[in-house]
């Protein structure tokens, strides 16, 4: 009878650790396919990113240019509720603002999300067909969220490449999807660059420990900067170790919030970035966000460190952060950092 019931249980306990083996290698296997799969559906080739022509913009007759910066929207399928909500102050938004030039800067949509309902081109699209109702150049930062699930940042920006007026560019041997200069111009003399980085994100995918801007990466920013020899604003999703500096030690930008829910020098080992870049003087602006319920804008070692919080509904938040987009205004034919610049918080 004690064997009879002894094989009952031997049984019975095989029984539940193969479903629980087969449900683990069924989930296991959903995994693998979620992370490595492109639901972006398009025809475009990535690698036209390599070939892109130079962009070259133009200021006001003032010498003036403006760009809008949105980041954090992280929409979930573009037709949510937060995420309409987001869609909505964003076209509030842009009715009320002129610009010359918008930057996604990162985290537009979620990331790991294993939901069924979760569509992160669908909401792509539907972003952007809004930015193409403005006719005005737009380009994407990759954030640490953007390539977690259904699609690669190269699968987004080869998506994106189908809307006319999105503009990219990146270099071959430098690390990161995204990395091209954009040359401002008043009266046929370039005045100013603005600088598109992909400041990359978490390996492996979504569990790992965050992977700083790679010592190419700010060695190739140097270059372009110091070939140019104007100044140059920058922006890339998540802020670097100098971040905590200027807000501790810098001169706050009056009017701007500053919030410091978090530490900005979250992200450990990363002042590599900072320390190649960090005599040039050229660089003027440097602008990040991730952090989303940080807000920031300081002046230290004559540039301004900018972040901003999120522009969007679907992204967690802490409940005093209302969503907001930023406007950073550049006089670019003025001489001196400090006033050169200016910034607003936009809401809707």
């Amino acid at each position: 009878m004690k064997n009879s019931r002894k094989k009952l249980a031997v049984k019975i306990i095989a029984v539940i650790l193969a479903v629980v083996l087969i449900a683990v290698g069924l989930f296991g296997g959903y995994l693998l396919y979620r992370f490595s799969c492109n639901k972006s559906n398009t025809t475009n080739s990535y690698d036209a990113v390599y070939e892109a022509e130079q962009v070259k913009l133009s200021t006001d007759s003032n010498g003036i240019f403006k760009v809008l910066k949105i980041n954090d929207t992280h929409f979930f399928d573009g037709v949510c509720e937060n995420d309409k909500h987001t869609l909505d102050d964003l076209k509030a938004i842009l009715d009320k603002t002129p610009c010359d030039l918008i930057v996604v800067d990162g985290d537009l949509v979620d990331g790991f999300n294993l939901k069924t309902t979760y569509d992160k081109f669908g909401a792509i699209n539907l972003f952007a067909n809004l930015i193409e109702e403005y006719n005005i150049p737009w380009t994407f930062a990759p954030g640490n969220n953007d390539f977690e699930i259904d699609g690669s940042n190269e699968d987004i920006i080869a998506f994106m490449m189908q809307y006319e007026h999105f503009v990219f560019g990146n270099k071959k041997n430098v690390d990161g999807s995204m990395q091209f200069m954009i040359d401002v111009y008043n009266n046929d003399k370039l005045v100013h660059s603005i600088a598109v980085m992909d400041s990359g994100a978490r390996k492996p995918k979504a569990i790992g420990p965050y992977q700083p801007i790679s010592e190419n990466q700010a060695n190739w920013l140097n270059d372009e900067v110091n070939s140019r020899g104007v100044k140059t604003s920058v922006f890339f999703h998540m802020p670097t170790t100098a971040f905590q500096t200027a807000y501790d030690d810098g001169e706050a930008y009056d009017g701007f919030d500053m919030y410091n829910t978090y530490p900005y020098d979250e992200i450990k080992n990363d002042d590599v970035f900072d320390n190649v870049i960090k005599d040039n003087n050229n660089i003027t602006l440097i602008s990040c966000a991730h952090q989303h319920s940080n807000n920031m804008c300081s002046f230290y070692n004559n540039r301004y460190y900018q972040l901003s919080s999120v522009s969007g509904y679907s992204a967690g938040r802490n409940d005093f952060i209302y969503p907001s987009c930023t406007l950073t205004v550049i006089n670019t034919l003025d001489d001196n950092v400090q006033t050169m610049y200016s910034f607003e918080q936009i809401r809707a």
